[in-house]
């Protein structure tokens, strides 16, 4: 991959640094994943070669699954803000956040506010998740957002917190659409498949506490924040600072990936890798706790709008062009994502990873229902809505 350029020195290092030679394992310690200059999106730049250069990029970076983009359009000063009044929510005392627990808000997917370190999300979770949580549901913003539990100590949260979610929902649906053209597709390829120009946007801030030192090579499920999974969302953006941790997995070990604060990381989730048809990649990935020091990271994901009904398929034009059947079964996305929430952070995922090949797999995600507000696969009763989430 040819140098990026980037408008500071520092950042032009670094993306140098994690982006040089070929998008594969060269036997660094950091994986290197592509780092794309998006070029503030080309505002200010007419030149269509340099757009057609940039598209390329990004389509390559989708072959690997994950990367991170720079000058991404966001203004870094909102950026800088939003760091540091997350860093002084987390830092509140804890009765003050407790005051802002998670709570069932009208209109809202699932329940929003403040979520505390160790909370098992489902009871056959291979690892307890280590990391303290903020969730604010960002689109469609037709829930009253003054029902959200904000800290009342901290009155600047919420305003930088709504603009942040704006912000990534702009740089979301951009990068849908690049990724669609790419592949040689009309734009709206993928955003069609879950409701067009609106989709379900839910921001997680996350603070992983620090962990004592102890060496590299002794991983086990108590120095894991977060655990190993390939993304049940179309696609997770993320902004993190500079203490790193998260990894990813490829040759059959795992691999640091070095932060960039100044990007945002995008990990490109299984329906990407089902709609692509194969062509873009979900990498699997996670979180081992700091050493010495905690660790900031803000997610913002993207889902349909309406999950019980959106089927998650190859685009037709990438079926038809390779003149084979698709590489992935059609499948309902909340079926499956309520039947596999609770197992995707078991051992298996490493050599089970989902691959919808057998339709024999799916047969039954097709019989989804909900019935007097419990979900069903068949005649299974699979819980509440919140879980397993």
């Amino acid at each position: 991959m040819n140098r990026i350029a980037c408008s500071s020195r520092d950042l032009e290092e670094q993306v140098a640094l994690q982006g040089q030679g070929s998008y594969m394992y060269k036997g660094q310690t950091h994986y290197p994943l592509p780092v794309v200059d998006l070029k503030g999106r080309l505002e200010h730049y007419s030149d269509p070669d340099v757009r057609t250069a940039l598209v390329q990029q990004l389509r390559e970076a989708g072959r690997v699954g994950s990367f991170c983009v720079v000058n991404h359009g966001i203004d870094e000063k909102l950026l800088m803000e939003f760091k540091q009044v997350c860093r002084e929510f987390f830092a509140l005392p804890l009765e003050e956040k407790i005051n802002c627990s998670k709570t069932p808000i009208p209109g809202c997917y699932r329940p929003l506010g403040y979520q505390g370190q160790f909370h098992n999300r489902t009871q056959k979770s291979f690892v307890t998740q280590r990391r303290e949580v903020f969730e604010i549901q960002g689109s469609p913003s037709s829930y009253n957002h003054d029902l959200v539990p904000w800290p009342e100590l901290l009155p600047s949260f919420r305003g930088c917190l709504e603009a942040f979610a704006k912000e990534m929902q702009g740089l979301t649906k951009w990068m849908m659409e690049t990724l669609a053209e790419g592949l040689g597709l009309e734009k709206d390829a993928f955003l069609k498949q879950i409701g067009g120009d609106e989709f379900h946007q839910q921001v997680n801030v996350c603070s992983y506490p620090m962990m004592e030192k102890q060496p590299k090579e002794i991983i086990n499920p108590s120095t894991i924040a977060f655990g190993a999974h390939s993304d049940l969302t179309i696609m997770n953006l993320v902004l993190e600072d500079d203490v790193g941790g998260a990894q990813v997995y490829h040759d059959d070990r795992w691999f640091d990936v070095k932060p960039i604060p100044e990007g945002v990381t995008l990990f490109l989730g299984d329906p990407m890798e089902c709609m692509s048809n194969g062509m873009y990649h979900a990498m699997i990935h996670r979180v081992v706790a700091p050493e010495n020091n905690s660790r900031f990271s803000c997610v913002s994901t993207v889902e349909p709008i309406d999950k019980e009904r959106t089927v998650i398929h190859a685009v037709p034009e990438l079926v038809e062009s390779l003149g084979a059947p698709a590489k992935y079964v059609p499948y309902n996305f909340l079926g499956r994502f309520m039947s596999i929430a609770g197992k995707r952070f078991e051992p298996e995922i490493m050599t089970k990873r989902f691959m919808v090949t057998d339709a024999a797999v799916l047969d039954s995600l097709r019989d989804f229902s909900v019935r007097d507000g419990v979900f069903h696969i068949g005649s299974r009763p699979l819980g509440s809505f919140t879980e397993g989430f």
